[in-house]
């Protein structure tokens, strides 16, 4: 080791330049700043390690100080890119952080304007719905009052609500004000199936299919205490005849009636009254597989007219006792196919008179506009025998055109004893139908 040193002293000695040079880049060094002389030191130790000063035997040490210089700056300009790269990437990840939370921010705004908005637009719509609500209850308030006024109304009861027919209503009442006088009529166009007793007087098949057709109106008259009823009806069917060899069809309902009733009131409820009620056949009625008939026009004719009162506790309800009532049934026809007999005259005679006291019930009932039922009971007695009649429809309105009817209809008559009976029994008759219905007022 002595003698690499004493080597590299011989060396320095004999190469003046090369010492200069040394000597001359030390007095730089000694000029540098502090940083440069930590970086110089650090360059020094990358380009000549301690370790490799140790283990050599001899090293000649020389340097240039531009390229030492050269090679700092490089480095620290290295350095600085690294730096400089590194607060960019960091200040851009800041920068798109920062721009993502300000578009949620933005978006959550633009919703709730847009919420603000329909909220805004729904109110104002339900703002909008009272105005016209509130518009046509004031046109109604304002109609009513007028109607009042003139004492043109009445107030509609039904559950369901028809414009047009409400208004319909209120023109007819409208009208009625200045007259005595109320019509209604009722038109009926059916198909029907219906079962018919054998002993019904009217005779007819048991269970069969028909068409069926309506036609009634009413007239009535009211002023003061004077009340007058009028009521006239047209009923037709026409049936198959699945136990008939001789004919196809055949007829099952026939009845042309005029029913007309006066009444004076003489207490609050109670009248004092009259009527009369008119019932024929128009069609023959055969006999089924022969040519004997049970009905035919004009035959039988049956006409009742009674004196006594007549009782209405409520709208639509009439109580009529009459004690005193005249019955008479005519035959118009009577040929050797038609027995007389059938409808209580004597043999060998076209009428029957008898005097005797009646019950009439007349009521109507609509719980709905929808549903109309009326029934009419009838009870007739000499004393000796009776004529019960009780008849029930059932009309279920469906639009105002088509309606299904239901009729029952229950007869007793011991003055009658069908062909081959040796009592009078009970008649049964039943029909539902479904068709074309329309009401005129």
């Amino acid at each position: 080791m002595i003698i690499t040193l004493l080597c590299s002293s011989l060396l320095l000695s004999a190469t003046p330049s090369f010492r200069g040079d040394t000597v001359q880049a030390t007095d730089t060094l000694h000029h540098l700043p502090d940083s440069l002389l930590r970086e110089s030191r650090l360059a020094l130790d990358s380009v000549i390690p301690v370790d490799t000063l140790k283990d050599q035997d001899a090293m000649v040490v020389g340097f240039d100080a531009d390229d030492m210089l050269l090679r700092m700056i490089a480095r620290q300009g290295e350095d600085i890119r690294q730096r400089d790269s590194l607060l960019r990437d960091s200040l851009l990840g800041h920068l798109y952080a920062e721009e993502h939370r300000l578009e949620a921010e933005l978006k959550h705004v633009r919703d709730s304007i847009m919420n603000l908005r329909a909220n805004e637009i729904a109110q104002a719509a339900f703002r909008d719905s009272i105005a016209k609500l509130q518009r046509e209850q004031d046109s109604v308030a304002q109609q009513l009052a007028k109607e009042k006024r003139l004492g043109q109304i009445t107030v509609s009861r039904s559950l369901i609500k028809d414009t047009e027919e409400d208004l319909n209503e209120m023109r007819r009442n409208r009208k009625n004000i200045y007259s005595p006088w109320r019509m209604d009529g009722l038109i009926q166009i059916q198909m029907a199936q219906s079962y018919i007793s054998k002993n019904w007087y009217q005779g007819g098949n048991e269970l069969n299919l028909n068409i069926l057709s309506v036609l009634k109106g009413n007239i009535n008259y009211s002023k003061n205490n004077l009340v007058w009823e009028n009521l006239g009806e047209w009923r037709t069917g026409f049936a198959n005849t699945p136990g008939d060899t001789l004919r196809l069809f055949n007829t099952n309902d026939d009845l042309f009636r005029i029913y007309s009733k006066v009444g004076y009131q003489i207490a609050k409820n109670l009248y004092i009254s009259s009527s009369a009620d008119f019932r024929t056949s128009i069609w023959d009625v055969w006999k089924i597989n022969t040519y004997n008939r049970k009905t035919a026009f004009g035959t039988p004719t049956r006409f009742n007219l009674d004196i006594g009162l007549d009782y209405k506790p409520v709208k639509d309800l009439s109580i009529v006792l009459a004690p005193a009532t005249y019955k008479m049934v005519h035959a118009l026809q009577t040929d050797s196919t038609i027995l007389v007999t059938d409808y209580g005259i004597p043999a060998g005679k076209n009428i029957m008179n008898d005097i005797g006291s009646s019950i009439r019930i007349k009521y109507k009932y609509a719980p709905l506009r929808e549903i109309v039922l009326e029934t009419e009971f009838y009870f007739y007695t000499n004393y000796k025998k009776v004529e019960i009649d009780w008849q029930t429809t059932c009309n279920f309105i469906i639009n105002r055109f088509m309606t299904t009817r239901v009729s029952l209809h229950p007869r007793f008559d011991n003055t009658y004893i069908a062909s081959g009976e040796t009592k009078a029994k009970l008649q049964f008759k039943e029909l539902l139908s479904i068709g074309f219905s329309h009401t005129f007022r």
